[in-house]
């Protein structure tokens, strides 16, 4: 079984609309004794040769496509179905609406609208010829027109669905594009600023060299180590920082996602704001305290609050009996 949503969906639709199709053939075994020119072999024989062609339309539109040849399919459909209705009576006109369906669902609008409406529309009058009585006329134009739209909904659905799901992944990797380039571009900042400094200060020292001052020349190569140094460290934070969100932000998500889950979460962070540092026993003891809320809810609202203890960063979570998180930084 599919465990893609889609998937599942479109499965879905293929099954009910076949069930729908099926009802042709459950109608006519209930009216054999009623209309002589029931005949069940015969149903079952036309049906065997109409719902390939219906599921063969069916599995393109789900998908969002029209198949090669649709129109000769269609008109194939069309014959096999209109044509046999004299022949097996008002039972068979249960299988109309698969003709209209395959209609909406391979015509362009203009031309699938009002074949769809004059193929529902015209059942009823065809059951008062073939000797129906005027309510059950009605009933199979009601029901007709029923089954019409609930299949070109489902399959509307489905296919409104896949390009939701596709336009989400679209814009996903826009936004991962976007970042990218964003680092991209900090990361040349912090490069070229490094870069021009060292330039300069190689160029002095060539200077300096030149005219045999040894002494300036050892200081600004000293110089150009240093801004080496410090350019490496920046670019080396600016990666860390990109891997690893901030911890103000990521306890900021985790109060989010403790709201989604019905728990009403404040976050408490020190005045003075938190180091640049963060160390990783904080995010554990944050993830292990989101994961205890989630799985064992909490009765009233909660504090996640960050406070010095002992001379080290903690986090602690206050509810009615304060609890202090496992883990704290320095």
């Amino acid at each position: 079984m599919p465990r893609d949503i889609v998937d599942v969906a479109a499965a879905g639709t293929v099954v009910a609309a076949l069930a729908l199709a099926l009802l042709a053939l459950l109608v006519t075994v209930s009216s054999s004794g009623s209309d002589p020119r029931a005949d069940i072999g015969a149903t079952a024989a036309l049906l065997a040769l109409c719902l390939p062609i219906y599921l063969w339309h069916l599995a393109f539109a789900v998908r969002g496509a029209v198949p090669r040849n649709a129109s000769g399919t269609l008109l194939t459909l069309a014959v096999l179905v209109l044509g046999a209705t004299p022949v097996l009576g008002v039972a068979w006109l249960n299988t109309a609406h698969i003709v209209a369906v395959v209609a909406a669902l391979t015509l362009r609008p203009m031309l699938a609208v009002p074949i769809s409406v004059m193929l529902t529309a015209a059942t009823a009058p065809t059951a008062l010829l073939l000797g129906a009585s005027g309510p059950d006329a009605l009933w199979l134009a009601v029901t007709t027109g029923m089954r019409v739209i609930a299949v070109y909904t489902l399959v509307w659905m489905v296919v409104a669905l896949r390009r939701l799901l596709r336009a989400g992944a679209a814009l996903a990797e826009q936004a991962v594009a976007r970042e990218r380039l964003r680092i991209d571009r900090e990361l040349e900042r912090t490069v070229r600023r490094a870069l021009a400094e060292i330039t300069s200060a190689a160029r002095r020292a060539q200077d300096f060299t030149a005219r045999d001052d040894r002494a300036s020349a050892r200081v600004e190569l000293a110089t150009l180590v240093d801004i080496s140094r410090r350019g490496l460290a920046e670019a080396r934070q600016l990666i860390r920082g990109f891997q690893q969100p901030a911890f103000h932000h990521e306890i900021a998500s985790a109060a989010a996602l403790l709201a989604a889950a019905g728990i009403e979460a404040r976050v408490r962070l020190p005045a003075a704001g938190l180091p640049e540092k963060v160390d990783e026993s904080l995010r554990v003891a944050l993830r292990t305290e989101l994961a205890r809320l989630l799985r064992d809810g909490a009765d009233e609202p909660v504090v996640l609050a960050v406070a010095r203890v002992g001379g080290e960063w903690a986090l602690e979570c206050h509810g009615e009996s304060p609890v202090s998180c496992a883990g704290s930084t320095r």
